[in-house]
C-alpha cells in the first residue's frame, strides 16, 4: 500500500473512533460497547503491525544527513537537495506521529477492555454459563456457545474498576490534544503520575557480551559471543561446553534492563491522562464546598479576584505606552486600596493574605494530590486482591503492570497524601483510607506470595482485606467494605494468614518447612 494512503487510512479510522463516557447501561449496551472496542483493538493491531513492517518504527534511519561533499555542485542543486531532504524528513515525521497515535489508541483500548472485564459478569439465561473477565471475548458477537443471545448482567462487587477515568483516555490516539487541554496544575499532576509509573526496577542482567579466546586449527583466535542471561547461569560452563575446555574469557560485559512499574510509555501516558482528567472534573465539584468550609472571608476573596481581572484588563490597554514591568501589580494594589483591602503602606489585609495562601494550597491538594492518591490507592488494591499468576497472564485494568515490584519501585508508594484522602472521604464518599506505610503492606503481599507458592492458596479480595487489617491497622469491617467482601470472609482469611505465619501444630510447621524447601 502507498505510504500516503496508509497514513490517510489510519487517520480516517482514528477519527471514526468516538469517545467513551464510561457509562455501560444494560446487558446489550454493555456487550455492544465491549464488542466495538474489541473490534477497534483488532484493527489497530493490524495497522500497527503493518506500519512496523513498512519501517514506520524508525522512519529517519533511511535518511542521509550531512553536507554534500562535491565542490562542483551549483547553488541551485544545493537548494534542490535541501528541499528534497526537508520533504523526506516531513514524511518520516508523519510516519512516526501516526504510529505513535495508533499505539496510544491501542493502550487506551486495552485499559477500557480491562475495566469492562472487571466490571460485570454476563450469564446466559438458557444454559446458565457465566462469562467474566477475559472470557467475555468468547461472546463475540454477543452469542453464547449454546446459540442463545439472551443474557443477564451482574455487576461484580469485588471487581476492580474505575469507569470514571475512561472518558479522559486518548481513545483515538489524541494524547497531545488531551495534554494541551489540562490546566497548569493538571500538567504538573500529569508529570507526577508519569514519574510514579516510570519508577524503574534496579538493573536485571538481560544479556552478557564476551570476547572469548579459542584454539582453532593450532592457533588462538578471538570470538565475540552474546548469550541470554538466566537465573543461576554459569556462563563459564556454557562457554566451555560450546568452545571446549581450552576456551578463555578475555572480556565480559553485562547488559541490564530496568523495567518500570508500567512498562509501556503509551499506557503510562493514557493512565496519567485518565486519572488527572477524572480528578480535575472531581475537583470542580470538590473545591467550592471545601473553600466555604475553610476560608475566613470568602467575600473578600471574590473582591480580590474581580480586582485582579480589572487590573489585567487595564494593564493590556496601558502597556502600549507604559514600560513599567510591574504595571499589573501596581494597578491591582490601587484597586485593592480603594476596596479597603490594602492599607496606605501597601500592606495587604492579613485575613485576605491567609485566605489566598490557603486557596493555593487547597487547589494544589485537589488538582495535584488527588490523582496521585487515587492511582496509588488503586494500584495497591489491585496488587493486594490479585494473585501473581493473574497479574502475569492477564493485563486487566493496568496493561504492562509488573507482577511484582522491588524495593526501588516500592518507594513510589511511600509518600501517600493523607490530607487529600481525608478530603476524598469527607466530600466524595470514596472508599479510601490514609495509610502510613503503603509500601510495606504491598511488600508483605509479595513475600506472602513467595512463601505460599505451590500451596494453591486463593489470593482474592478477602485476602487483600485481611492484609490491610493486619499490616495497615484498618478495622475488619472497614477493610471488608473497601474490598466489597463480608467481614466473615476477612476473618477467615485472617486466621489462614496467622496460621501461615505461625503454624500451630508441629505437623503444620514440618509441612511448611518441606514446602518452602
Amino acid at each position: 500500500m502507498n505510504e500516503s494512503l496508509l497514513i490517510g487510512r489510519a487517520e480516517k479510522f482514528l477519527s471514526q473512533i468516538h469517545g467513551f463516557d464510561g457509562k455501560v447501561g444494560d446487558v446489550h449496551s454493555f456487550l455492544g460497547t465491549y464488542s466495538q472496542f474489541k473490534d477497534n483493538l483488532d484493527r489497530l493491531y493490524e495497522l500497527r503491525d503493518y506500519m512496523e513492517l513498512k519501517g514506520y518504527k524508525a522512519p529517519f534511519r533511511s535518511l542521509k544527513y550531512g553536507r554534500v561533499q562535491s565542490s562542483e555542485m551549483k547553488m541551485d542543486d544545493l537548494h534542490d537537495v535541501s528541499r528534497h531532504s526537508q520533504f523526506f524528513r516531513m514524511r518520516a515525521a508523519a510516519k512516526k506521529n501516526i504510529l505513535d497515535r495508533v499505539k496510544s489508541a491501542i493502550a487506551s483500548h486495552r485499559i477500557i477492555l480491562g475495566h469492562l472485564e472487571e466490571y460485570a459478569t454476563v450469564t446466559c439465561t438458557s444454559c446458565q454459563s457465566r462469562y467474566r473477565g477475559h472470557e467475555l471475548g468468547k461472546l463475540y458477537p454477543a452469542k453464547c456457545g449454546c446459540g442463545s443471545s439472551q443474557f443477564n448482567l451482574d455487576i461484580n462487587k469485588d471487581g476492580f474498576y474505575r469507569l470514571g477515568i475512561l472518558k479522559y483516555l486518548p481513545i483515538s490516539g489524541d494524547y497531545m490534544v488531551k495534554m494541551s487541554e489540562l490546566s497548569s496544575l493538571g500538567r504538573e499532576a500529569f508529570r507526577g503520575l508519569v514519574r510514579i509509573l516510570k519508577q524503574e526496577k534496579r538493573g536485571i542482567v538481560k544479556t552478557i557480551s564476551m570476547v572469548v579466546k579459542v584454539m582453532e586449527d593450532g592457533r588462538w583466535i578471538r570470538k565475540r559471543v552474546k548469550i541470554d542471561a538466566q537465573d543461576q547461569l554459569n556462563y563459564e560452563k556454557r562457554i566451555r561446553e560450546s568452545y571446549g575446555n581450552n576456551a578463555r574469557i578475555e572480556f565480559i560485559q553485562f547488559h541490564r534492563k530496568r523495567p518500570a512499574i508500567i512498562n509501556d510509555k503509551h499506557v503510562q501516558t493514557a493512565l496519567a491522562l485518565g486519572y488527572v482528567g477524572y480528578s480535575e472534573d472531581l475537583g470542580e465539584s470538590l473545591l467550592p464546598p471545601l473553600l466555604q468550609q475553610k476560608l475566613k472571608n470568602e467575600s473578600n476573596l471574590l473582591i480580590y479576584d474581580a480586582s485582579l481581572k480589572k487590573a489585567e484588563e487595564r494593564a493590556k490597554i496601558q502597556k502600549e505606552w507604559d514600560d513599567n514591568l510591574n504595571l499589573k501589580e501596581d494597578l491591582l494594589r490601587e484597586i485593592l486600596q480603594e476596596e479597603g483591602l490594602v492599607d496606605g503602606e501597601g500592606q495587604m489585609n492579613p485575613g485576605l493574605k491567609e485566605d489566598l495562601q490557603l486557596r493555593d494550597k487547597l487547589q494544589k491538594d485537589v488538582f495535584q494530590e488527588n490523582p496521585r492518591a487515587l492511582i496509588l490507592w488503586d494500584l495497591m488494591r489491585y496488587y493486594l486482591s490479585t494473585s501473581y499468576d493473574r497479574r502475569s497472564k492477564y493485563s486487566g485494568p493496568f496493561p504492562y503492570l509488573r507482577p511484582s515490584l522491588d524495593i526501588n519501585q516500592l518507594k513510589a508508594f511511600q509518600e501517600f497524601p493523607s490530607q487529600t484522602v481525608t478530603m476524598l472521604k469527607d466530600f466524595q464518599d470514596e472508599d479510601i483510607e490514609s495509610l502510613l506505610e503503603m509500601d510495606k503492606i504491598i511488600s508483605f503481599k509479595f513475600s506472602l506470595e513467595k512463601k505460599t507458592q505451590g500451596l494453591h492458596i486463593k489470593m482474592d479480595p478477602a485476602m487483600g482485606a485481611a492484609i490491610l487489617n493486619i499490616k495497615g491497622q484498618v478495622p475488619i469491617s472497614r477493610a471488608a467494605q473497601i474490598f466489597k467482601v463480608t467481614p466473615a470472609q476477612v476473618k477467615k482469611q485472617k486466621v489462614r494468614l496467622e496460621t501461615l505465619q505461625k503454624p500451630g501444630s508441629p505437623k503444620a510447621q514440618k509441612f511448611l518447612k518441606l514446602v518452602q524447601g
